[in-house]
């Protein structure tokens, strides 16, 4: 009953989230096409004071994006104003990354298409569009203005809008950030689109009685989304071979009887928030969800009628052999540590605690042991 009522919750909570996401891209999607030729044709014509108001009204439906930030950034530097407080937020966001990784799609033949699959992750801002080149042409102008006192915080983010590297024998003050560089498109592409990982590990019970599971390997495969953001998703499975575990009595129908278990299944995900990213090593702490379906070893079966599909063809009912699980939730903190090897792939260390009280069932008549800790060794392809 628990389980299905967890289940249930969880669909509930997913519908309305999915639909509320949704709504909001539309409203977004919808603004941004109304807003940014006004931008365009602002811009275009120097009428810089109708183009912050535009600004403030998209991000009141997209948040902070990044063409926002940047055209920002180069209106604070056209007037004379303090701009560092916004290339702060700029670089806080890893919007820098954002825009060097729409340089290199833009870059791409296939742009277009490109842009089609990934509209959202454009911020609904279609790649090649003009705006970019009124940006870069500005930018360029400012470097070349002799009306303007940049200083070299202001220089290295207009290079990047301009797309242009820092002229040789430029002075770069040392306490300042290091020029903008333009990465290799593959090592951003590795990091920016959704992993595959593979992981091996090992779980055990920490401390206690009733240590009914013992120390056993576990594996499975996760999908991991973009590195790039701040907040990291996971979803997957992992199998836990149960083979140092002990007997565990289960009421079976109104019997006890004594099951012994193979494995154990974990369906779930974790949501994780970066802390710390250097490219080379990344640290993530996260929590985790999902439910966990463990093998009894009891196989029943199930009689289900006939019945007739849509169509009018009519399928026999029979028995079918039905799997008995125990089944529980399962929660639990992680904290996983990302390294960067020379193919830019990343591998990775994962520690985590883990609480999953396998007794919760009241078929389940042998305490079980409900606090776990785990190590597991993962590849992010």
């Amino acid at each position: 009953m628990m389980i299905r009522q967890f289940t249930f919750a969880v669909f509930i909570f997913s519908f309305f989230f999915a639909l509320q996401k949704t709504q909001a891209q539309e409203t977004c999607e919808k603004h941004t096409a109304e807003i940014l030729p006004l931008i365009t044709t602002a811009l275009n014509s120097n009428e810089f004071d109708r183009i912050d108001p535009l600004l403030n009204t998209l991000q009141a439906s997209c948040g902070v994006t990044e063409f926002g930030q940047r055209l920002r950034i180069l209106l604070l530097i056209i007037e004379k104003k303090n701009s560092s407080a916004e290339i702060e937020r700029y670089i806080d966001n890893n919007l820098d990354k954002a825009f060097i990784q729409r340089l290199d799609a833009a870059d791409q033949n296939d742009f277009l298409y490109q842009y089609e699959q990934n509209k959202e992750k454009y911020n609904f801002y279609p790649l090649r569009h003009p705006l970019d080149n009124l940006i870069k042409i500005r930018a360029k102008a400012l470097l070349s203005s002799s009306n303007y006192l940049l200083n070299n915080t202001e220089k290295d983010i207009l290079h990047l809008f301009a797309d242009t590297d820092i002229q040789e024998g430029e002075p770069i003050q040392q306490n300042t950030p290091a020029p903008y560089t333009r990465p290799q498109t593959a090592g951003n592409r590795s990091k920016s689109k959704m992993g595959y990982v593979p992981l091996i590990g090992v779980m055990s019970p920490l401390g206690g009685a009733n240590k009914i599971f013992g120390t056993n390997v576990m594996f499975g495969f996760m999908l991991m989304s973009s590195l790039e953001r701040k907040f990291i998703f996971e979803g997957g499975f992992n199998v836990r071979i149960n083979s140092n575990d002990k007997n565990i009595n289960y009421n079976y129908e109104g019997s006890d009887v004594t099951v012994n278990s193979s494995a154990t299944g974990f369906i779930g995900g974790a949501v994780g928030y970066k802390i710390f990213d250097n490219d080379k090593c990344i640290l993530i702490p996260k929590g985790i969800i999902g439910i966990d379906i463990t093998d009894t070893g009891i196989t029943e079966s199930v009689y289900t009628d006939g019945y007739y599909d849509p169509d009018g063809y009519y399928y026999d009912g029979g028995y079918n052999d039905r799997m008995v699980t125990i089944n529980n939730v399962h929660l639990g903190l992680g904290f996983s540590s990302l390294f960067q090897m020379k193919n830019k792939k990343y591998v990775g260390i994962e520690v985590g605690y883990h609480y999953a009280p396998y007794d919760a069932s009241s078929k389940v008549l042998t305490p079980i042991q409900s606090n776990y800790g785990t190590a597991a060794l993962f590849f992010r392809f």
